[in-house]
């Protein structure tokens, strides 16, 4: 099916890949995430990549206003969730995700969201993209909802075990991007067990010495996982394992007590009160609010999404990805990047 977005873009307006396929929700959920984010956003447009068998439908019944400008990009074949990086490299060139890569790499969009494999959109990431000068390996950041503002949090899942070179690498990453997003210069913690410069493992020791020799970085020193949440630093470097352990904790955390906070609402004596202070609650620590994991380190902007998120969840992380593009994040990080070789 036809649609105006099959022409190049209006000045001013973004233009967003987003793969519908390989997620665990159905794939008509992104296609309703697609709606939320254009309704939300006058300025942008989106195609998306997937079964036409499985999104046609969907995107005919869409509002008028909508479906002006959403496009289904027919693809043949998805990577599923459980393979591996190497096997999206043999098997998935044609799939949705490295097809909604391929039109960023050839100019036709500005961004790519997907819920799938992170394993996999990363090793076609690589592929399609390529890297930013001296970067060797993507990492994973999102932002946490913390005391009086945000921390973003690097690495969250695409590199497990790494040494002091790559965090150094992550800190100049977060620390760029991070700037660009707050217009000021961000402060730098290394998450650790402890804040003395005895704790823990000998990689983490190392990276210290190493972020604290560098005079661009804002260096903070050691934080601890309560320090993240109580906004010691803007930026909280780690590797994958701990980042990604922080990051479902605090959100197994957060949607219990606001679980707890709704039940007590609910009770007739104390409920009024809760309900107002709940509502606010949930606009600021909702999970689905913070949903959108910028994958760093490669030649382009790509947005990770979780693979269970809701359809709020998922037109956040769209409308992350049109942030970055409007921020010029990419162009940004060069900049700095080169500066720094």
């Amino acid at each position: 099916m036809a649609h105006p977005t099959g022409s190049p873009p209006e000045p001013g307006v973004v233009r967003i890949a987003l793969d519908a396929m390989g997620a665990d929700f159905e794939p008509e959920a992104a296609v309703h995430a697609a709606c939320r984010a254009v309704v939300d956003d006058p300025r942008l447009e989106l195609r998306v990549f997937g079964d036409p068998d499985a999104l046609d439908a969907a995107v005919c019944a869409l509002p008028d206003e909508a479906r002006a400008r959403i496009e289904l990009a027919p693809t043949s074949s998805f990577v599923p969730m459980d393979v591996s990086p190497a096997q999206a490299l043999r098997h998935g060139r044609a799939s949705s995700m490295a097809a909604a890569l391929g039109s960023v790499a050839e100019g036709r969009d500005a961004a790519v969201v997907s819920a799938g494999s992170t394993g996999a959109l990363m090793a076609l990431g690589r592929i399609a993209l390529g890297m930013l000068p001296g970067v060797e390996r993507p990492a994973l950041m999102t932002a946490f909802p913390v005391r009086e503002g945000r921390a973003w949090v690097l690495d969250l899942g695409a590199n497990i075990g790494v040494d002091a070179d790559r965090l150094l690498e992550f800190a100049l990453l977060g620390r760029a991007a991070v700037g660009v997003l707050l217009g000021r210069r961000p402060r730098v913690g290394l998450l650790n067990i402890g804040k003395e410069p005895s704790k823990g493992p000998d990689v983490i020791r190392e990276a210290s010495r190493r972020l604290a020799a560098q005079a661009e970085i804002d260096f903070v020193g050691f934080v601890e996982g309560h320090d993240v949440f109580a906004g010691r630093a803007d930026v909280v470097v780690c590797d994958g394992f701990a980042g990604n352990i922080l990051l479902k904790s605090a959100e197994g955390a957060i949607g219990m007590l606001l679980a707890e906070l709704a039940d007590e609402a609910r009770r007739p004596v104390r409920g009024l009160g809760l309900r107002r202070a709940l509502g606010g609650l949930r606009e600021r620590y909702d999970p689905a609010l913070h949903n959108g994991a910028s994958l760093l380190g490669i030649n382009g902007i790509v947005i990770k999404s979780h693979a269970h998120a809701s359809v709020d969840g998922l037109a956040n992380a769209i409308g992350l990805a049109a942030l970055e593009v409007r921020r010029g994040l990419i162009p940004a990080l060069e900049r700095q990047l080169w500066a720094e070789a």
